[in-house]
């Protein structure tokens, strides 16, 4: 009996000595994380910074949008941030993650029920095991009471690490989702800035298209009177009555325009349409923000994306799902104990003469199941490959964004500086007429015609400057946010 006892010691001992390895496989490092270059090359037409002014540059994800330095922009992203219901959404699918890995962490711990118990039974004693041993040879009748409280622990010992890559991987998946959250936040920041900037673009220029139809009325009325003095031809009449009737159409559809963008801005900010009127400032301007972007950021800047934090734990998930599938082709050994009190009265359920307790051990090893186990690891195995594609192709994805976002931020500047200088020119022309009218040398149709080329010269650059706003967003969202002004933060690749 002791004999037999030390051995399943022993047994137990040198199963618990191989518990904490893992099926997990080491996997290689994706080519494209290989081969990812140190820099990202300047735009064309841009100036390089020295290498140490570019390596001061890292990612921040916080309040960036604060650079713009517009107080009214910056509370309306809060509030977007604190109200939109896509957030919401994804708020709650990370918390949702949160509860998938606490319950894929549950079998690491023993699992304890406890269990009380009443039992009464009245049967006649020639039926049953009374009658297979000649009932009537006693009572009538067999009365039972029967009281027991229990205490039960049931554990698995995790030899393989299964229930250990099991954990890794919903770890994985729920920081995962806390990138894909982190990606509609800055999402939802870049509409709201974009919209915002979008709105003030649509009032410049609703404000500058009536104007124009100012001018062009004003023109007609000279045009016509000059007409009838017979001192233009006809033509000409038609030719400024088709521009100005041009203008007068224009103007519908840049007002519906702009009822679109304030309706979208409310939804962003988790209202009804309308709504937003008693956020947004009477006066908006387009927020432009002055400083360029340094050429030769890091490239690392890039690994800190949230959808590439976000695919590479996946990536990491789905190589612990193999360990997973792995280990589960292998024995297992749950251990199990039950102990307590039993009396056939309520009362002596405390007496510790009534206690009893079992214990038992049990091996389990799948021997032929049709082929399910194998196949549910090629299943793993093909998940694996199928999320290493996917990682590769959001590294490359994203690093082709960031650099047409670059060139495409700078060339939006260099065209914002030539509309800048056309208005300029405009506005000096208007000026030069102006002076002329004034003096009684000048005409009144050339001082029309100058101040209608200024008008959209300057309804031009509004245009541009949203196109400008839209670039850096750009630009923010292929970086995952802004990229100086921040401390250095941990290296976020997951395979070195």
């Amino acid at each position: 009996m002791i004999g037999s006892r030390l051995l399943i010691a022993s047994f137990l001992l040198g199963m618990l000595t191989v518990a904490g390895c893992s099926m997990t496989p080491e996997m290689s490092t994706p080519e494209a994380e290989q081969d990812l270059p140190d820099r990202f090359e300047a735009a064309p037409g841009d100036t390089t910074l020295p290498a140490a002014a570019a390596d001061t540059a890292a990612y921040d994800a916080t309040r960036w949008w604060a650079a713009y330095e517009d107080p009214a922009l910056t509370a309306l992203v809060d509030t977007a941030l604190a109200a939109n219901l896509n957030l919401e959404e994804a708020q709650g699918r990370v918390e949702e993650l949160a509860a998938q890995f606490r319950i894929a962490r549950a079998p690491l711990f023993p699992s304890v029920t406890a269990n009380g118990q009443g039992n009464y039974q009245n049967q006649p004693a020639n039926t049953g095991i009374g009658g297979a041993i000649g009932g009537g040879q006693g009572p009538d009748r067999f009365e039972f009471t029967d009281y027991q409280a229990t205490l039960g622990l049931s554990y698995e010992l995790d030899f393989w690490g299964r229930v250990r890559s099991q954990r890794t991987a919903a770890l994985s998946q729920y920081f995962a989702t806390a990138a894909d959250l982190q990606t509609a936040r800055l999402s939802v920041i870049s509409q709201t800035i974009s919209t915002y900037a979008q709105i003030a673009s649509l009032r410049r220029q609703v404000r500058l298209g009536e104007r124009t139809v100012g001018l062009l009325e004003e023109r007609v009325a000279v045009t016509e009177d000059r007409y009838a003095r017979g001192l233009v031809p006809s033509f000409q009449l038609y030719t400024v009555r088709q521009s100005l009737q041009a203008a007068q159409a224009d103007q519908p559809d840049l007002e519906r325009r702009l009822y679109e963008a304030q309706s979208r801005f409310a939804t962003l900010l988790g209202r009804f349409a309308g709504e937003q009127r008693a956020l947004l400032p009477d006066s908006m301007t387009v927020p432009l923000a002055p400083e360029p972007v340094p050429a030769g950021l890091p490239a690392d800047l890039l690994m800190q994306r949230p959808d590439v934090r976000g695919a590479a734990l996946r990536l990491e998930a789905a190589r612990q799902e193999i360990g997973v599938a792995r280990a589960e082709m292998l024995p297992s050994l749950s251990l199990t104990g039950r102990g307590g009190t039993q009396s056939s009265k309520l009362a002596d359920l405390v007496d510790p003469g009534q206690v009893f307790a079992s214990f038992a051990a049990q091996l389990t090893a799948p021997l032929f199941q049709g082929g399910r186990l194998r196949a549910t690891l090629n299943a793993a195995e093909a998940r694996y490959k199928q999320q290493a594609a996917r990682y590769e192709q959001t590294v490359l994805t994203a690093f082709q964004e960031v650099k047409a976002s670059l060139v495409a931020y700078e060339k939006q500047r260099r065209r914002y500086r030539e509309v800048e200088r056309q208005v300029d020119t405009a506005r000096d022309a208007f000026q030069a007429q102006r002076d002329r009218y004034e003096r009684g040398v000048g005409d009144a149709l050339a001082l029309i015609d100058a101040e209608r080329t200024l008008v959209q010269a300057q309804t031009r650059l509004a245009g541009v400057g949203l196109a400008v706003v839209n670039a850096r967003l750009a630009l923010h969202r292929a970086l995952g946010g802004p990229w100086t002004d921040a401390e250095p933060v941990d290296d976020p690749r997951l395979f070195r």
